[in-house]
Parts: structure tokens; C-alpha cells; sequence
């Protein structure tokens, strides 16, 4: 792309069905490493829904080597096509034909790992969003759908396993040491959801009986080697499989469920119908390798592709600005099932924080856009935490107005109406009204329209002569870029009164004037209106007032809590997400004040009530241990910086160290005695209890880090030394890190030379070595890209080094710019290998308007830099004009 050139933006308006669609595609690959010929044979016919004067048909392509095209036999000459960069034009077409075109690809040359290529020695694919058009011509939109089979042949001594979608219908022996297999899928699908794979594999294989007493194979591919570390996906796949026909009847479709780790994958798994293909780290584990978030990761995300196809491929999206339909949708399928497998308290609250992490700053940013938006230049910058995590908030939001049953109700008659085809979020909504007695959901589709967090505002009066208490109620969304008027939300908001014991008073409503429009079940309030008070009644004594409870909406609560208001809560709320709650807040709040004192130049001390309340919790052996790991837990600078106008992260770094200081030295002793009870000796166990305990021990070790003492480093030394599995070896290294010098030093080549030779442990090493504050660490960044561990066309390593950087506030924003100015080399170096990985780096400037001027002036100056620079792809040059502009 040329400087002057501006990238063409798509607009949901303009959507129309297509005035052709393919009945079936037949598709053989001649596989080679630079020069794969693809031979693609199309039933098509006119759409009887699409524009009928239409007489040419434009196949999307891509990066092909065209070789010829016949239509009903018949070879066409050149003045019957046109061949272009973006595809195949056929002029003049008949209204049903078979169309066979030939073409060749160069797998090897494709480090954008979109459409068909190489990982290591394995051919893959990619094709969401639209890498199919990499592969051959075709029309590469979700809403054609087709009848997919695919002849393979390669040589059989390299390529041994050749994979593709549905069922294996033939396979033989050819001259010349090659092989074919042949693969049919019976159920129509975009070509986004093809999949291809080719390499000499290792395999895991194990069966699961359906509810109906199918018996489906089941298979893991990886390297060989690595056989030994499928299993926990393979228990996670079929866990997956009994979940979904226990919570929503639904049962798998075809014969055989194969899942492929690859190393080199853009995204982390693929629900490729039927083939599955996951980044690696998302299958390969033992507790040698793997903590127990990597376990619980593999555990959601075999989950999520499994669940897709359900919610994404027997019904799909009509368009890419539907995406949050399957997306949003399957997260919380796969929320609800790791909720129902594991602690669902720690679940919601990791949830909200990433959501609150992620999801919040991108709302508050350059790049708001609603869960469906209506236009973009680059879809992949669509794959976002608003489409997935706001996307899952909202259909919680669904979930939660119907109740379970409904919500069953609901998603039964979505696959009964919409079974096979490719639809919109307005079809979900259409078919959970109707399942629920119309239930009007006019309002509540702001939701998927407006862009923004939602701003409410509540204040109470208690009447003790009356025993009533009056909630008001205000809603608010501020301007986002090209929305700046909002229209109000309709959003369940679940509230409780707790008397002095913490116990929850009865709710009675007083039903009069606007309130009459709301309902009340079990503490849920229906908020609709800009300005709602609702009256209860029978309030004898005042209360304390929870809001928001559960989180029951992805929401800004502002009310007129006191620092001792949030200490009750952290004692004796019964809601434990509210707890939590509690403790941010509070700790929120004491830190926005001592960041005011710290840059008046006055002495810092941290309010004896909140140090007293945090002790409390620290003593209080009561609390699961994996809840009170989250309770302990102080807000992340990410989060503190979100109300932080302009943001100084220096400053709010120093303040956090100190509150953190405060707390380690005044409980040292207690914290000890945590780590030391919740040992877990013995064989690795990777039960509730046990993952708990090792997150409380994590807990607390990293905040015992800030006593800066030797009894403590020897205490993260010994912790990192004497580690019998992962998580634990991995934690003392981060705490390690929080210390550095020689210790750290000393530790970090430890691992180094255990762990150099294994790719997804490395990975943890570069992300320790990169996501420390200490100010060694921007040294330390051009000497792993040094290192024969890393590859910069491996995105998993990529986003272990730069990711991690990039999200290290203290060092990325350093005062000198100079974390500006390399992020941005690497954006340019990275935009010429892999577009995708470096548009999602260009994210980490979304800062840009925020900052304090000087930071703002030189992080504008290498904005501008990468944004004019000649040929930077569409992905890179949304991101960063969005942020310029937003300015």
C-alpha cells in the first residue's frame, strides 16, 4: 500500500446476498513444499435470493499462480476471464455450470500463516477469516455454503497422514512413493471452516459413545514425541462432548473428531469442521511442562472449538459483521462449562478480569466498536476482546433475563429454526423471544449496536420511620468514536440489602409508578430507563447495599460507598464475587489517593482500616483457597490506569509498589504461615483443591517479594529450586524476577539450560524475561532475538517476547520513549512477515490520547512513523489511524 493510497472500508449496510452460491466443491491437492497445484471443481448456480441481473461472477483470490479454467468442459479462452491480484473474473456465465479451475501455491512462502501452509514439517491451514482465497478461487464469504471433499496426495514417506474435513471415504498407492486419501464432509459449510493437513505425525486415539450410542473416533496428531502430553486434552475433549449433550442436548455429527498441534498457528485453535487445528500450547502438557492454567486453558479452549460445532458451524454467520453470533455465543458455552467443572467463583472473577483488562480499555479506546460492528478495512482486527468477551457478557445478560430454562428453551428453538444456515445476531434474539413467550428484546439490542461501557450511577436513602429504602438508578454511556449519543440499555442488575451479620434481608418491591415496568427475582432488577428508584419495603434496619452482584452486568458502578463500606463487604458480603469486588475498590480508591499525596510530594501511608481488613483475609482460613488467592490479589496497573487521566504509569507503579511494600511487611509472618499450610507435597494433582493452594502459595510468595529481604529471596529461591512441577517452577522464577540481581541472574539460566530445547516452556522463560519492571529488562530484549530459541515467524514466541513487553507498563512506557521507538521497529519489521501479529502489537499504543504530554509527543512521533510508512498492510494502518485519529 502506497502512502497516498487509503484501504477500502466495509460497511454492514451493504450487505446483499451474493447472485450465485456453490452446491458442492471437489477439491485435490498435489502436495509440495513451494509449488502445490490445486485443482478445484464448483457446482454452481444462480442464488435465487441474490441480484439476478447480475451476469459476471468475480472468485476471490489471492497470492495465486492461476493456470486455467474451464466451464462445463470446456477450457475458456482469455478473453472469457480476467485474472487480478484480488481474483478470477468469469464473464458472462451460465446459471448452473461446473466450473473447474487449476492453480498453483507456495505453502513454504506463506509466513502469514493464512490459507495453506507449512509449520515445521506439517502442512496446515487457516482459512477464518478469509485465507481461503489463499488456497484457490472462490467465493470466500460465510453465507456460501457448500458440500466440501477433498482428494489429497503427497508422498507417502514425508506425508503419511493426510487430513481433511468429515468422514475418510478412500485412500490408495500411486507411482512414485505418493499416496492420496480422499475426505467428504456431508454437512454444507463456508470455506472459512475447510481445513487441510499433511505430515508425519505421532497419534492419540480413544473413543466416546454418544447419548444415542455412537461410537465416535477420536484422535489427537502432534509431533511425534509428543504423544504423552494429548492426554489431558483428550479427557478435555470429551468432557466437552458429555457436557454438551447434558446442558444442551446437543450430540456430535459426524464419525470422527480429530484435533492437530501445530506450532506455527496465528490464533489459539481453529474449529475447523470435524479438524480441528490448535496452537500447540493449547493441547501439549504434563505437569513437567504445563502449570495448571495452561491445563485449565487447554480444558476451555478444546472445550470452545468442540462447542463450535454447534454455535458456529452447523450454524454459522451470514457476514463477518456477525461474528460475536458464534463467538461471543461458544465463550459462554465455554465459561459455563469450565464453571461447572472447576470453582465457578473463580471463574466469573477471572472472567471479569479479563474483560475488565482487555475489554474495558479497548471500549474506552481508538478502536470502540460495538460487539457487531458496522464497518471495518481489516476484518482480522475484528477478533477482538469486545466481539468475544463483551460478546459473552451480553449473552450471560440473555441468560440471566430468561433464567436456565428459558435459555435452553431458547437455544433449542435457534437450532431448530436456523439448523444449516448462516444467520444474524437479530435471528438468536428472534429465536430465544419466541421460545419465551415473545420476550421483547427491542431495548436490549442497544447492546450489540452501541460501542462503550456503561456508566450507572446509584444512590440510596433509607427511611427508617417508613422502613423503606429508595435505590435510584442512572444510566450513562460515554461517546465513542463515531457513536457520541447513546440510547439507554435495557440490562438485568442483580442487588441486595445485608444487615449488620451479612445476612441478605427479604426484598419486597413497592410496586407504583415507573417501577411497576420492573421485575424482581431473587435481588434481579430490569433497568431500562435513564432514571429508575425503586421503593423496598419492610426494611427494618438500614442496611448495607450490594449492587452488581455476580457481576449480572458488564457495567461501571459508581455509588457512595465509604472505605468502611468496602471493609464490611470484604468481610461478609455473601456474594464472594462482591468480595472480591471489595477489595479492588478499596484498594483502588486508597491508591488514586496516595498517587494525588505522591505527586504533591507528601508523605505516603496507607489508611490502617484497609490494612487491618486485608490482615483479615490473610488470617481467614475459612476462604477456599483459589477464591482467597483472588481476594489477596491487589489491582493490576492495567486496571488502576483506566480511571487515571492523563495516565502516568511510573507514578502509579511506585504508589502500587508501596501499598504492596506496606502489606507484605505487616503480615510477613502470616503470609509465611499461608505458603507453608497450603503446601501440596506428594504426587501432582490437578484437582480444585490442589490448583488453589498453589495459586494461594503464588499469592503470596509474590507479595512477600516486596519485604526485600534475604529470608525472602531465599524463601523464591528454594520455592524455584525445589519446584516438582510447572506451575510452581514457573512462579518462583517470576518472583525471582520481582527481585532480580544475582538470584534472578543465577535462576534464569537455570531454567535456560533445562528448558531451551522445549519451544512451549521457553515460552514462559522469554515472557518472565520480558514482562519484569526492572530496568535491566529492555537490555535483555535484543539478546533473546539473538538467541537460537526465538523465531520471529513463530507468533506463539512472538507474542511471548513482544506481547509481554508490550504489555509491561513500566518499561514500555519509559520516560525516554525508547520502549515507543522499538515496539514500533518490530511493528514494521513484523507487518512484512505476518500482518496479523503485528497489527495486534500496534494495540498496544491505544494509550495514545491518554498519556501525559511529553509521553504523548513521543509515542505520536513513532505512530506516525509506522503509519506512512510505503506498503504497511491494511491490518497495521487501521489500527494506528484509528489511534492518530482518535487523538
Amino acid at each position: 500500500m502506497l502512502k497516498t493510497d487509503t484501504p477500502k472500508t466495509i460497511h454492514l449496510s451493504d450487505y446483499r446476498p451474493h447472485a450465485f452460491e456453490v452446491e458442492t466443491i471437489h477439491l485435490t491437492f498435489h502436495l509440495h513444499s513451494s509449488e502445490t497445484k490445486v485443482i478445484n471443481r464448483l457446482a454452481i448456480r444462480r442464488n435465487p435470493n441474490g441480484d439476478s441481473s447480475e451476469k459476471n461472477l468475480m472468485l476471490d483470490g489471492e497470492e495465486l499462480i492461476f493456470n486455467k479454467v474451464s466451464i462445463d468442459g470446456k477450457e475458456l479462452p482469455a478473453d472469457q476471464y480476467q485474472v487480478s491480484d484480488n481474483g478470477l473474473l468469469l464473464k458472462d456465465v451460465p446459471d448452473s455450470f461446473e466450473c473447474v479451475i487449476e492453480n498453483t501455491i507456495n505453502p513454504e512462502a506463506n509466513k502469514a500463516l493464512d490459507g495453506l501452509y507449512k509449520s515445521g514439517p506439517i502442512f496446515c491451514t487457516q482459512n477464518e477469516p478469509e485465507g481461503f482465497r489463499r488456497i484457490t478461487y472462490y467465493l470466500d464469504r460465510p453465507d456460501v455454503m457448500a458440500k466440501f471433499t477433498t482428494k489429497i496426495i503427497a508422498p507417502k514417506a514425508d506425508y503419511p497422514v493426510l487430513l481433511s474435513n468429515g468422514n475418510p471415504i478412500g485412500e490408495g498407492e500411486l507411482e512414485g512413493g505418493l499416496h492420496w486419501m480422499e475426505w467428504e464432509d456431508p454437512f454444507p459449510k463456508p470455506a472459512y471452516l475447510y481445513a487441510l493437513v499433511a505430515g508425519d505425525l505421532g497419534l492419540v486415539q480413544d473413543t466416546y459413545t454418544t447419548m444415542s450410542g455412537r461410537k465416535i473416533d477420536l484422535r489427537i496428531y502432534c509431533d511425534k514425541g509428543n504423544e504423552s502430553r494429548c492426554d489431558h486434552a483428550m479427557e478435555s475433549l470429551k468432557k466437552s462432548m458429555k457436557w454438551d449433550e447434558e446442558t444442551f442436548g446437543l450430540e456430535y455429527d459426524l464419525d470422527i473428531y480429530m484435533i492437530v498441534a501445530v506450532d506455527a498457528f496465528n490464533m489459539g485453535a481453529m474449529e475447523n469442521k470435524g479438524l480441528n487445528i490448535f496452537n500447540s500450547v493449547y493441547v501439549l502438557a504434563n505437569q513437567e511442562t504445563a502449570t495448571d492454567d495452561n491445563f485449565l486453558g487447554i480444558e476451555s479452549v478444546v472445550g470452545h472449538e468442540y462447542f463450535h460445532n454447534w454455535t458456529g458451524n452447523r450454524v454459522t454467520c451470514r457476514d463477518w459483521f456477525q461474528l460475536t453470533l458464534k463467538e461471543g455465543l461458544t465463550v459462554f458455552r465455554d465459561q459455563e462449562f469450565s464453571s461447572d467443572l472447576n470453582s465457578r467463583t473463580v471463574q466469573r472473577i477471572q472472567d471479569v478480569q479479563r474483560l475488565r483488562t482487555f475489554q474495558f480499555v479497548e471500549d474506552a479506546g481508538p478502536t470502540s466498536h460495538p460487539i457487531k460492528p458496522t464497518s471495518y478495512i481489516e476484518i482480522n482486527n475484528f477478533y477482538t476482546a469486545t466481539v468475544y468477551e463483551k460478546g459473552a457478557e451480553v449473552i450471560r445478560m440473555v441468560h440471566t433475563l430468561l433464567g436456565k430454562e428459558g435459555f435452553r428453551k431458547g437455544m433449542d428453538k435457534y437450532f431448530e429454526l436456523y439448523d444449516g444456515q448462516a444467520v444474524t445476531t437479530e435471528d438468536f434474539l428472534h429465536a430465544m423471544s419466541v421460545a419465551n413467550n415473545n420476550f421483547d428484546f427491542t431495548q436490549f439490542k442497544n447492546w450489540y449496536n452501541q460501542s462503550g461501557t456503561p456508566q450507572v450511577e446509584v444512590h440510596w436513602d433509607y427511611d427508617e420511620s417508613a422502613q423503606e429504602l429508595k435505590l435510584k438508578v442512572e444510566q450513562s454511556c460515554p461517546p465513542t468514536p463515531g457513536q457520541s449519543k447513546k440510547e439507554p440499555f435495557h440490562f438485568p442488575f442483580a442487588v441486595a440489602l445485608l444487615d449488620d451479620e451479612g445476612k441478605e434481608m427479604t426484598l419486597n418491591l413497592k410496586q407504583d409508578g415507573a417501577v411497576e415496568q420492573n421485575q424482581i427475582d431473587n435481588g434481579l432488577l430490569h433497568i431500562t430507563l435513564p432514571q429508575e428508584t425503586f421503593t423496598f419495603t419492610g426494611v427494618a434496619k438500614k442496611p448495607h447495599v450490594s449492587l452488581n452482584r455476580g457481576f449480572s452486568a458488564p457495567i461501571r458502578v459508581k455509588a457512595p460507598y465509604k472505605l468502611e463500606d468496602f471493609f464490611f463487604m470484604m468481610a461478609k458480603d455473601t456474594d464472594l464475587f462482591n468480595r472480591y469486588e471489595a477489595v479492588q475498590r478499596s484498594s483502588s480508591e486508597l491508591i488514586y489517593k496516595l498517587l494525588r499525596e505522591h505527586n504533591e510530594g507528601k508523605e505516603l501511608s496507607v489508611h490502617s482500616g484497609f490494612v487491618e481488613s486485608f490482615g483479615l483475609l490473610v488470617s481467614d482460613k475459612n476462604l477456599d483457597p483459589a477464591v482467597k488467592a483472588m481476594l489477596l490479589g491487589i489491582p493490576s496497573l492495567t486496571l488502576l490506569a483506566q480511571e487515571h487521566n492523563p495516565v502516568d504509569y511510573q507514578a502509579i507503579h511506585q504508589v502500587r509498589t508501596f501499598v504492596q511494600k506496606t502489606l507484605a511487611k505487616a503480615f510477613k509472618t502470616q503470609l509465611i504461615e499461608v505458603y507453608q499450610e497450603n503446601a501440596t507435597p506428594g504426587e501432582y494433582q490437578l484437582d480444585p483443591l490442589s490448583v488453589g493452594k498453589r495459586a494461594l502459595r503464588s499469592r503470596v510468595l509474590s507479595l512477600l517479594t516486596y519485604c526485600e529481604d534475604d529470608e525472602v529471596a531465599k524463601l523464591a529461591d528454594n520455592h524455584f529450586r525445589a519446584a516438582t512441577n510447572m506451575t510452581e517452577e514457573i512462579s518462583g522464577l517470576t518472583c525471582l524476577s520481582l527481585i532480580g540481581g544475582e538470584i534472578f541472574e543465577k535462576a534464569s539460566q537455570a531454567f535456560y539450560d533445562k528448558w531451551k530445547n522445549d519451544t512451549l516452556v521457553i515460552q514462559k522463560w522469554i515472557a518472565v524475561s520480558a514482562g519484569s519492571y526492572r530496568d535491566e529488562t529492555f537490555d535483555r530484549l535484543p539478546l533473546i532475538e539473538k538467541d537460537p530459541v526465538y523465531n520471529s515467524s513463530v507468533p506463539n514466541l512472538v507474542r511471548s517476547l513482544l506481547g509481554s513487553f508490550a504489555r509491561n507498563h513500566v518499561q514500555f512506557h519509559h520516560e525516554s520513549g525508547r520502549g515507543y521507538r522499538y515496539l514500533a521497529d518490530k511493528i514494521l519489521e513484523m507487518d512484512g512477515i505476518n500482518p496479523q501479529v503485528a497489527s495486534r502489537l500496534a494495540s498496544a499504543y491505544k494509550d495514545y490520547k491518554r498519556l501525559k504530554p511529553a509521553m504523548k509527543e513521543l509515542m505520536g512521533k513513532e505512530l506516525k512513523r509506522i503509519v506512512e510508512k510505503e506498503d504497511l498492510s491494511k491490518n497495521v494502518y487501521e489500527i494506528v489511524s484509528k489511534t492518530l485519529k482518535d487523538s
